[in-house]
């Protein structure tokens, strides 16, 4: 026998003479896995499953509760050589079959000690309802006598005339959309307003229950094809974040040999869900918008397409993606042996254990059990933590208890599994010392690393450019506009003049004036030789005539706009003004200088002060133009705004306009934030091979802040989302 697989085991003696028999209620079903034979043991009692290779149903099999554990054992080795389970796994085989409830024997006390007892199995499984908020199942009802029945009015979907309708379905669905996807972009915006939400929920409630019975449906045909399998007992409710959801349990096509029915029964409710949403399009783009009937329709089409893609059709959670992988790569119970494997490569390699089982069954499969777990993982906590902040913002309190929940399972529970299995667990009585020690040089270098090693701390902002001199132009009195310089045009001081206008009504007081002046100028002529006195008095008229025929004068002038610098004028409205009446101050357009650009850059309040302190004016920076990623530009902080402010310097910078800023909700402008921010003003530092920015083009930031341990940097960081988060 090879050195990791010892023929005997010091606990023979405790199961040699028992007689143990599989349950009668258990069915088998044989099974290829990776160009294996593998057997499906079943428990039509509680729909459970089980795998044996095939030297492990031989042994079982030959255990009929007349023949002793030891005589079978000696049979099966003499038959199949070194292929035979050896004595330590045929007392684990025994053990996982008696936890799961197929195994029928009566064990002595000490035996009994062995095996994880089914009561504690159970008390894990409550336990693990607790522990998961998140996503949870209520079992409720039979519904396999009413597939039974409908099956034949229904079945036939899941053959080739209805793939082919479907496909023909989904074609048609798409053309109707096709071309229309800004339409429905701009409506998702009112897909979670509240009173939208009951309707929602209601289209919601609907496909998930023909979803589900898709599944079921699906089960039934390719069970009764394959006559084996098919049987569907458990229909209920499923929360998901509180929700409830209907569900159907169709494990039994674990029962079908065909790897390909397997994945479609996985596929069968996004099948039917697709299906329907097809429907919804072809009404919604055929109805009227802002009618009951054009938003239902798009709730639809919303629920099909984003559940489906975020949820049913994504492997890394368990839902229908899952088990469709599962099947094509002929890896059953994926997730759980990813994560037993990872385990069993720390107690192999770190740990020293001797002989640690291996749940992986061929080298191809080691790849796929590794990259599954580190990718579920990673994924699981993403979409557990994104939902609690989405809960948060709505149920803060409700928020905060998923929260504590996440921390107590995710953290706290294996955590103090971990510790108690370095303690306590006989797996690692050769070895504890080494398991004890690896595990605090672990901790040691991994906090140790994060917690005191100082590393690069960066922190993004972003900005929108802008000219580094601009002037607003007003109508400095009222009149028409004749001539108005195109919007874009560069002009200079001595150039064509920016806006020309005219004011008849200022022309004719102007030489009423000065008519009127005239008059007066003769009565002072002829008062100054005959009446001194009254001569003073017209000479006060004259001068305050003057002072009207000045002002006149310079509203007049102002009519007439000249270019104050080099620069380029800008007036979006500029084809609408010519020829129209504008009334003094109202604003016409602006003059920019965009030879000299700044950028200004929002920092959050968290983020501001650091650069104050940290960076200062004077630090340089990196940036790059949004939708040019490639393109790195240097600049030079040349100013730092002293307090937080709100209003943003351009609506594109918020939510509104495609920016990263959350904005008020109250503001229809779209320019004030919903948190204060400082704001950072950036010159770039510009030479010949430099990319050109643009007045109007909005960048990224990169403040360089001081050195910082990563510990330290996640720990503010995560402290920030909560405060911002949880408002506190």
């Amino acid at each position: 026998m090879p050195v990791d697989r010892p023929t005997f085991s010091e606990s023979w003696y405790r199961v040699a003479e028992l007689k143990p028999r599989l349950r009668s209620l258990v069915q088998s079903y044989r099974q290829r896995y990776r160009g294996r034979t593998w057997h499906v043991l079943r428990d039509s009692a509680n729909n459970k499953y089980f795998r044996l290779d095939e030297p492990s149903y031989h042994f079982v099999g030959l255990l009929n509760g007349k023949r002793g554990v030891a005589d079978a054992w000696k049979i099966c080795c003499e038959q199949l050589g070194d292929s035979a389970p050896t004595q330590g796994e045929a007392i684990q085989l025994l053990g996982q079959l008696y936890q799961s409830n197929l195994l029928d024997a009566d064990l002595p006390a000490d035996s009994e000690g062995m095996f994880q007892r089914f009561r504690k199995r159970r008390r894990r499984e409550v336990g693990g309802y607790f522990m998961n908020l998140l996503f949870s199942r209520i079992p409720l009802i039979d519904p396999d006598h009413f597939l039974d029945r409908w099956l034949a009015v229904f079945g036939w979907c899941f053959g080739p005339v209805g793939i082919g309708l479907w496909a023909v379905l989904l074609a048609v669905g798409l053309w109707s959309v096709a071309g229309r996807a800004g339409d429905l972009w701009d409506q998702s915006s009112g897909v979670l307003d509240p009173g939208n939400l009951i309707w929602l929920y209601v289209c919601m409630i609907l496909i998930k229950a023909v979803h589900e019975f898709g599944h079921g449906f699906a089960c039934k045909h390719f069970g009764r094809q394959s006559h084996s399998g098919g049987e569907v007992h458990t229909m209920g409710i499923m929360f998901i974040v509180f929700m409830p959801l209907p569900y159907v349990d169709a494990s039994s096509a674990w029962a079908l040999r065909s790897k390909w029915h397997r994945a479609f029964i996985g596929a069968a409710g996004m099948y039917v869900e697709v299906a329907i949403g097809a429907v919804a399009a072809i009404i919604w783009s055929n109805s009227t918008p802002g009618t009951f009937t054009h938003a239902l329709a798009y709730n639809m089409i919303f629920i099909a397409g984003v559940t489906t893609i975020l949820f049913n059709a994504n492997p890394l959670i368990k839902f229908d993606g899952y088990y469709i992988l599962s099947d094509l790569l002929e890896t059953p119970n994926l997730a759980q042996r990813s994560k037993d494997y990872l385990y069993y490569l720390v107690k192999k390699f770190v740990y020293g254990v001797r002989r640690p089982r291996d749940p992986s069954h061929s080298s191809g499969e080691r790849f796929w059990l590794v990259v599954y777990a580190v990718g579920a993982s990673i994924y699981r906590v993403f979409i557990s933590v994104s939902i609690i902040f989405f809960v948060v913002g709505k149920l803060r309190y409700l928020g905060v208890l998923l929260a504590l929940s996440g921390v107590i399972g995710w953290v706290i529970v294996p955590l103090f599994k971990w510790a108690h299995y370095l303690l306590a667990n006989p797996e690692l009585h050769r070895v504890r010392l080494r398991a004890q020690t690896a595990t605090v040089v672990f901790f040691v270098v991994l906090f140790g690393g994060l917690g005191l090693i100082p590393a690069p701390y960066h922190s993004r902002g972003e900005g929108v450019v802008e000219p580094g001199r601009i002037e607003m132009v007003f109508a400095g009195a009222d009149g028409f506009i004749d001539d108005i310089l195109p919007s874009g045009t560069h002009a200079a001081p001595g150039g064509r003049e920016l806006v020309r206008s005219t004011n008849r009504e200022l022309e004719v007081e102007r030489r009423r004036l000065m008519a009127q002046r005239g008059l007066y100028q003769a009565y002072y002529r002829q008062a100054r030789s005959d009446e001194p006195a009254q001569a003073q008095v017209v000479l006060g008229q004259i001068q305050a005539l003057d002072e009207q025929i000045e002002r006149v004068d310079q509203q007049l002038a102002s009519l007439r706009v000249a270019p104050p610098f080099q620069g380029v004028w800008v007036s979006e409205k500029a084809d609408e003004l010519r020829g129209a009446y504008v009334r003094q101050g109202e604003p016409i357009g602006m003059f920019a200088d965009t030879r000299l650009l700044v950028i200004r850059v929002t920092a959050d309040q968290y983020v501001g002060p650091r650069i104050m302190r940290q960076s200062g004016v004077g630090s340089t920076v990196q940036m790059r133009v949004r939708g040019r990623p490639g393109d790195v530009i240097l600049g030079r902080v040349v100013k730092v705004s002293p307090t937080a402010r709100r209003e943003l310097p351009s609506a594109a910078l918020g939510y509104a306009g495609g920016g990263a800023m959350a904005i008020d909700t109250e503001d229809q402008q779209g320019t004030r934030a919903s948190e204060p921010f400082f704001e950072v003003h950036i010159e770039p530092i510009t030479d010949d091979d430099t990319p050109r920015l643009h007045a109007g083009q909005r960048v990224i930031t990169r403040f360089t802040l001081s050195d910082a341990p990563l510990l330290t940097q996640w720990w503010l960081t995560i402290r920030q989302v909560v405060q911002r988060r949880f408002q506190i």
